[in-house]
């Protein structure tokens, strides 16, 4: 009997209290013949075990995990494993990924696994099997039992859709789908909600916000479930005032979007102009408030218009809006993204592959920004974590209405932040790999 170890990478050895289940191998699982013996590890809440033999190893990682992947396999490879490597960083950058995999896979999965696995089987496998991503639809079964006796944050993950209708120059999502998207049929994903437990849902999805009128339909189907879930959604949704009061009726407790500026200029090089702008901010979160729906706000600080002083407006905004949780990122060039190919054009790179430089670390800009030091942009995004983390900005919101309007809401509230602050010390500084 054949033995596929599945490895989802982290990007240090340090342990995650946040991570979530990662349904690409729910998927995978379920995909993979029964004759197949499967074990599925997860890098960010476990040790990997290298003495496990293994015919076939796994790896599905981003751009944070790439080096740590690479050593991964060696190890497992010098042991005899065929090594197979997906995900983000691979699709990106599949050249740099084959140095180091017997075989790679690019852009989704469910298309290309059966066969890789046929091909293993009959010692034909390829070099490279590649998914186009470019199907509107896709149905897809998974199996959850992978996850079970693993720590993950309490909730259930779920998507309805892939890829963005939006197209902003920074993302990595957009590349890998390549400004496309794909949704499952609604009936599919309520099927799929209806066989969970009671943990609340997050909904992987990019931006949920796909269609209007298919995201009405997808919420009056939600609704009679009387489900607790939370999403990310682009903020334009709050044009729509019925379909956030529909959100809310059909259980939705937290949004996350990308507030990202200030800064017109901004938006506009970052091809987020359709974003509401500061003025209408605060109107957004009105609306998700006024329905009792709580806000995860993110912020990125380094595109061209940003200066020293860009960093403490955004987080008195947020603190002073009682954001349920809020992100100051530094502006990350990923492979694949328009962002990162202007960037190199232009030179600014600090270095050429970050992630596998030994002197990259998390937080650490790896650009040159036109209006301040790469240093003033680290320690201005860390200064505004730290801020917006303090136990005295933690309880002051607190005290925001939507977050004690239920016993359920504040203890949410209460675990999510201090999980958070945590997690912005632990990440803060760690170097990539194997350490």
């Amino acid at each position: 009997m054949p033995k596929i170890l599945f490895i989802r990478l982290n990007m240090s050895g340090t342990k995650s209290t946040d991570a979530m289940q990662p349904l690409v191998f729910a998927i995978l699982d379920h995909l993979t013949p029964p004759h197949y013996e499967r074990t599925f590890v997860d890098d960010c809440i476990e040790e990997i075990n290298f003495s496990v033999k293994a015919d076939l190893v796994a790896l599905t990682f981003g751009t944070y995990a790439a080096k740590r992947a690479y050593g991964v396999a060696e190890r497992f490879k010098s042991q005899g494993s065929v090594i197979v490597m997906g995900g983000f960083h691979v699709t990106a950058m599949p050249d740099e990924a084959s140095e180091y995999a017997d075989s790679i896979v690019i852009g989704d999965a469910e298309t290309t696994w059966p066969q890789l696995l046929s091909d293993y089987e009959n010692n034909k496998l390829q070099r490279v099997y590649k998914s186009d991503n470019s199907s509107p639809t896709f149905s897809t079964t998974l199996n959850r039992d992978v996850f079970k006796g693993k720590k993950y944050f309490p909730a259930n993950v779920v998507q309805w859709g892939r890829g963005c209708r939006h197209n902003c120059d920074f993302c990595s999502v957009n590349a890998f789908y390549s400004g496309r998207k794909s949704l499952r049929p609604i009936e599919e994903v309520i099927h799929e909600i209806k066989g969970l437990d009671n943990k609340p849902i997050f909904f992987a999805d990019d931006n949920i916000f796909h269609d209007k009128h298919l995201f009405l339909n997808f919420l009056e189907q939600l609704k009679p479930l009387k489900k607790r879930w939370a999403c990310q959604i682009s903020m334009d949704v709050t044009r729509e005032p019925q379909l956030v009061k529909l959100m809310k009726e059909a259980g939705c407790l937290m949004v996350l979007f990308g507030i990202e500026t200030f800064s017109k200029e901004n938006l506009k090089l970052m091809n987020k102009g359709w974003n509401l702008g500061e003025n209408n901010y605060t109107q957004a979160i009105a609306t998700f408030r006024k329905y009792g729906i709580m806000i995860y706000g993110t912020f990125i600080f380094g595109y061209d218009y940003d200066t020293t002083e860009s960093f403490e407006p955004a987080v008195r905004f947020s603190i002073k809006n009682k954001l349920f949780l809020a992100n100051y990122n530094p502006l990350y060039p990923m492979p694949g993204t328009r962002l990162y190919e202007r960037f190199q054009k232009e030179q600014r790179l600090e270095f050429d592959k970050w992630w596998l430089n030994s002197g990259f670390y998390y937080g650490r800009t790896m650009f040159r920004p036109v209006s301040m030091t790469p240093l003033d942009l680290e320690q201005g995004c860390f200064e505004n974590k730290k801020k917006f983390n303090s136990l005295r900005s933690i309880f002051y919101r607190l005290t925001d209405l939507t977050h004690i309007a239920s016993f359920r809401n504040a203890v949410l509230f209460l675990l999510v932040n201090f999980t958070n602050r945590r997690e912005v010390y632990r990440k803060q500084n760690k170097k990539l790999g194997l350490q």
